[in-house]
């Protein structure tokens, strides 16, 4: 049986030979209309082109990059509009034949391997899950999602502040911060989860000190979703919670107005005391910090922020994985699901001496509700702090968004 690595690399050789045998054919029709190089005007100019059949062309013809010159290539109506321009300008028929039978090859290939167009470039793409590749068709799920289960918004945010803890040597306080900004409902009857509630264990144990605490009192219990009035819209949004089948705790936006007059901001804050072990082990050595993506959003921001004193945990690399199949394992680094996108080095935000930069274009007032929540939460100031960003337009759902850095073992 071919491995998954030989198919690849036997698509992408028959993937390059068949593109830039139309490639050469191309070229060779413009050299022989005396237009080799020629900028785009001028090629429109000379064979009485369309400003963008023109720009197609010219671009198709001398662009080295495999997936931009596949995006430049005319279809079958613009083929036949630049070969008719070029007989009619002396260009040798067969010259005219030999770009004719080149793209219907590279038509073949793509109808028997990929189906359309769109598919094949996404497997041209496949080889190197760059996220810049992709982001029109994540824009376009992201409309087409919106629309389908009738929710939206313009960010989602989480931050995660850790510390060590002041009464435990071997663990870690998190204070974290989350949320969402414009959130418009397109159905005025879609409730909405934004937050599930459940216990974790590992290798069968509770963990008897964790303890969660609401950053600001708040009169409807411990559990409730710990809002922060100051930072979410006026009035407060209206949030159900109830418990699923499975005992998880949810907590639901309620339905409401449609449309931008009804969109909303929910922001909440909490302390997580004892958290996390501190220390590097057999069990721990790495910390992995989660963001599960089920709404559809125009953006998301992660953002952890590391206290100066903990030198054992390294830097962070940000990975997107799809959770459509729920693999079992999922977020627990035991899973062999394959990232949507490759790891990639976070944002570094600043480190000791220089303090981070907290300033989110995409937040409203992101840097103030970060040091107010320092101060409320009795945390040092952000300047005790090394931060790291994951930023990402229009994330596919449903999706888990990682941030992971080594926990260096003492020496």
């Amino acid at each position: 049986m071919e491995s998954e690595t030989g198919s690849q690399s036997k698509f992408s050789h028959d993937a390059v030979v068949c593109v830039r045998h139309a490639q050469a054919a191309f070229s060779d029709l413009l050299l022989n209309a005396g237009l080799a190089g020629a900028r785009p005007t001028t090629v429109g100019r000379a064979l009485g082109l369309d400003k963008t059949l023109a720009w197609k062309v010219s671009r198709f013809s001398d662009t080295h990059d495999l997936l931009k010159a596949v995006k430049h290539i005319p279809g079958p109506g613009g083929v036949e509009i630049v070969l008719k321009a070029a007989k009619a300008n002396g260009v040798h028929e067969d010259q005219i034949t030999a770009v004719r039978e080149a793209n219907q090859a590279f038509l073949v290939f793509v109808r028997e391997i990929a189906g359309d167009r769109r598919s094949f470039e996404a497997m041209l793409a496949a080889g190197g899950l760059s996220e810049k590749i992709n982001i029109d068709e994540r824009r376009a799920f992201y409309r087409s999602g919106s629309v389908i289960w009738g929710v939206r918004a313009k960010v989602q945010f989480l931050t995660m502040i850790l510390r060590p803890s002041p009464t435990d040597p071997d663990r870690i306080d998190v204070l974290q911060l989350s949320g969402f900004y414009d959130f418009a409902r397109l159905r005025s009857d879609v409730p909405w989860i934004i937050r599930r509630l459940w216990i974790s264990e590992t290798k069968g144990e509770l963990n008897s000190s964790f303890r969660r605490e609401a950053l600001y009192a708040q009169e409807s219990g411990r559990d409730a979703l710990p809002m922060i009035p100051e930072f979410c819209s006026d009035p407060i949004p209206e949030i159900h919670q109830f418990t699923d089948s499975k005992g998880v705790l949810c907590d639901e936006i309620a339905p409401g107005p449609v449309g931008n007059p009804g969109a909303l901001t929910c922001v909440s804050g909490e302390i997580y005391h004892s958290a996390f072990p501190m220390h590097w082990s057999k069990e721990n050595t790495f910390g992995r910090y989660e963001l599960r993506l089920t709404t559809p959003v125009e953006a998301v921001v992660f953002d952890v922020y590391i206290h100066s004193s903990l030198k054992q945990f390294g830097d962070f690399e940000q990975t997107v994985f799809g959770l459509l199949e729920d693999r079992p394992g999922m977020g627990s680094g035991k899973s062999h699901n394959s990232p949507i996108f490759d790891p990639e080095p976070s944002l570094k935000l600043g480190h000791l001496p220089s303090a981070p930069n907290t300033q989110c274009s995409k937040i409203p007032d992101y840097s103030r509700l970060i040091s107010s929540s320092l101060e409320q939460a009795g945390f040092d100031p952000i300047d005790e702090f090394r931060g790291y960003r994951s930023e990402l337009e229009y994330p596919p759902t449903p999706s888990c968004l990682t941030m992971r850095c080594p926990i260096f073992k003492p020496t």
